[in-house]
């Protein structure tokens, strides 16, 4: 090696290091947000004989997802089983009728725009790196908790651990607190449960079709 070469040999180095003093910074749970802020419209939908849900609408649709998964005291309203596909549809159908509205599962596109909050490629719904949750996230416990974990992006409680999420598609998204590989919480992650599959660890997110409850613009 000659010393005129020398000089060249650094060019590689300097630009890997130029490349990451100006890297982009990375958007964490804190910082999660629309790039255009809104004021986030909420929806309360009341249960005959039962509580109210409160909804949250989306920016991107107008159509409004449930703040959390629906709670057992409205599911307990429900003679059926809700632990299955089957069971979530069939839930859907009967309280689209008991409330006059149109309301069933999201689509895993849905859920999964709502769990980005307007972030295109965020990989978990507290932002981006390692699969490393939070430390009040309902995620690898001993047990199931008995009340919605923390809000991320729009507002939404558990799209992330409490419990598997039942989609239109039959997929299940969001991880649950029973589990312990932090890979689930990838929003990308997905479990396709075999046939018939009822699990404890399943929950039901309601999408309420076009609710009429307009946006507003800060």
């Amino acid at each position: 090696m000659n010393a005129r070469s020398l000089p060249l040999l650094f060019v590689p180095i300097l630009g890997s290091l130029l490349a990451w003093i100006f890297r982009p910074s990375e958007v964490d749970w804190q910082t999660l947000e629309s790039p255009v802020r809104l004021s986030l419209e909420t929806k309360d939908l009341h249960i005959p004989k039962g509580p109210k849900l409160r909804f949250i609408c989306i920016p991107e649709t107008g159509d409004a997802l449930s703040l959390i998964e629906i709670p057992s005291r409205v599911l307990s309203l429900y003679p059926g089983e809700t632990q299955s596909y089957n069971g979530a549809l069939a839930f859907t159908h009967w309280i689209s009728e008991r409330t006059g509205k149109t309301l069933r599962l999201p689509s895993a596109e849905e859920w999964r725009r709502a769990a980005r909050a307007g972030i295109s490629n965020a990989e978990f719904p507290w932002g981006f790196g390692p699969p490393i949750p939070p430390g009040n996230l309902h995620f690898a416990l001993d047990k199931a908790p008995n009340k919605p974990g923390p809000a991320f992006g729009y507002g939404f409680r558990d799209l992330a651990g409490g419990k598997w999420e039942w989609t239109l598609e039959g997929i299940l998204l969001g991880s649950a607190w029973s589990e312990q590989d932090p890979q689930t919480l990838y929003i990308n992650h997905q479990f396709t449960p075999p046939a018939n599959y009822a699990g404890k660890d399943t929950a039901i997110r309601l999408l309420w079709e076009n609710p009429h409850h307009p946006l507003k613009k800060l």
